[in-house]
């Protein structure tokens, strides 16, 4: 991406992030957008550091969340939903980690809250989403203890 110049470098990510959100199946919709959320903070020399962007597409990632959610729930489908809920919350936790002043501990215990109150009404509960949310909450616990500027920045986040 770095080859293209600024301009063609927005032009793509622009059309990748457009087009990711135009696909077929709401999870794939979601999965693709949240990961062109990478396009816009590249930790390299002179990486691409854009907060704001890397935030619109993780809460349109939560829109499009969302949005299967009520098609599951709708359709009494399965509990994927769930999963892309968490999937969504690591990738928050990875921008988090970077430094990224757009994603804050207020944001992140949000969308923990939203994920406990899902997999509570749930009746459907997948084991895999639980153990997948466990080890997430696990790795906050674990960036706490660690202490120092990590465990600080994690402190106010409640497990």
């Amino acid at each position: 991406m770095n080859i293209f110049g600024v301009e063609n470098r927005d032009t793509l990510t622009h059309k990748a992030t457009g087009y990711s959100a135009k696909l077929l199946k709401k999870p794939d919709q979601c999965r693709a957008v949240y990961a062109c959320s990478h396009l816009f903070w590249v930790d390299d020399q002179d990486g691409v550091k854009d907060g704001e962007r890397v935030l619109l597409c993780l809460k349109r990632a939560l829109r499009i969340a969302n949005a299967a959610q009520q098609m599951a729930n709708a359709t009494r489908g399965s509990g994927d939903p769930v999963m892309l809920f968490i999937e969504i919350l690591n990738k928050y936790l990875y921008f988090f980690e970077k430094g990224n002043p757009q994603i804050t501990s207020s944001i992140l215990q949000g969308l923990i809250e939203l994920i406990k109150t899902e997999t509570q009404s749930d009746t459907s509960s997948d084991p895999s989403a639980d153990s997948f949310f466990a080890s997430t909450l696990r790795y906050i616990e674990f960036q706490k203890q660690k202490g120092g500027a990590t465990g600080e920045k994690y402190e106010p986040i409640k497990t």
